[in-house]
């Protein structure tokens, strides 16, 4: 399975240097593999058009791909996976402030600089100014009596700001977003659309005519469907389950053999209840069908 390795194009100016990286790593792998993107495609069931824009920097690879292309290779994951970690915090923070060359945040100790100049907090460090200028006056006359009351005002004050800050940092953390869809509300509906995150292969299945089926499912959403390639003229998958309507994908016309067929969703509330049965074609009357096994 040797193939010359393909002249790939740069990657953008803006990229990270962590995804840079990363990016450089997994070209390399699928070259030393002697995948090219067609057979890449195969064997990990993501598309071609998908593993063009990872490997270009178009597109930030997620990390299943990641994992995917590790396994079809034959190569350990882990020095991969950390690198993956550090690129995937590099492309979530790009355009936040730069750093100046001395090191320093143009934005003070990560602060909104907006806040800093408000006209109330402004006028919060201006109070706090004049009392500890007076209370340098006091400490001169008085020092033991004065220190013990500048000590117990500076409590008083400091404590209200700590508490707002903390209130602040801890609303400020976003909230784990709720699936798109769950159940009833999910059949129908394409799963390459949905953002049901994490699916999970609950069961697998190849026909006797090379056709590689999986029953695919998305604890979040609580739905499934059945994906298949290669595909050709005639083929028809269908999913089902005693607990939601069937649903199917009929094909008549040729597809490419790198392009992955998926059902529509259909409602899991018992996952171990899906079944998935596979029609070769119109000439070849017969089914195979398989069932669910999480």
């Amino acid at each position: 399975m040797a193939h010359s390795a393909p002249r790939w194009r740069g990657l953008p100016h803006d990229l990270p240097a962590a995804c840079s990286r990363l990016i450089t790593d997994l070209r390399n792998l699928k070259d030393s593999s002697g995948f090219t993107l067609t057979q890449l495609a195969h064997a990990t069931a993501i598309s071609k058009s998908s593993w063009e824009r990872y490997l270009n920097g178009k597109q930030f690879p997620p990390r299943p791909a990641v994992q995917a292309l590790c396994k079809a290779a034959h190569h350990s994951e882990d020095e991969l996976l950390a690198q993956w970690a550090l690129a995937d915090a590099a492309w979530s923070n790009r355009g936040q402030p730069l750093s100046l060359s001395d090191g320093t945040s143009t934005s003070p100790s990560g602060v909104d600089a907006a806040v800093l100049d408000s006209p109330s907090t402004t006028q919060h460090v201006s109070r706090v100014r004049r009392v500890l200028l007076a209370a340098s006056a006091l400490i001169d006359e008085r020092p033991m009596g004065t220190a013990a009351a500048v000590f117990l005002l500076c409590a008083v004050m400091v404590t209200p700001a700590a508490v707002i800050h903390a209130s602040r940092t801890t609303t400020s953390q976003p909230s784990a977003r709720p699936p798109i869809c769950q159940l009833r509300s999910c059949e129908g509906r394409n799963p390459r659309t949905t953002a049901c995150e994490d699916p999970i292969t609950t069961a697998s299945h190849t026909a006797g005519d090379g056709t590689r089926l999986e029953i695919r499912l998305s604890p979040s959403c609580q739905a499934g469907w059945i994906r298949a390639w290669p595909t050709h003229p005639g083929f028809r998958i269908e999913i089902s389950s005693p607990d939601a309507h069937p649903q199917s994908v009929a094909e008549t016309a040729r597809r490419a053999d790198d392009e992955v067929t998926t059902t529509t969703m259909i409602a899991a509330p018992h996952p171990s209840s899906l079944r998935a049965c596979y029609y070769p074609s119109l000439g070849h009357p017969g089914r195979e069908c398989f069932s669910s096994t999480s």
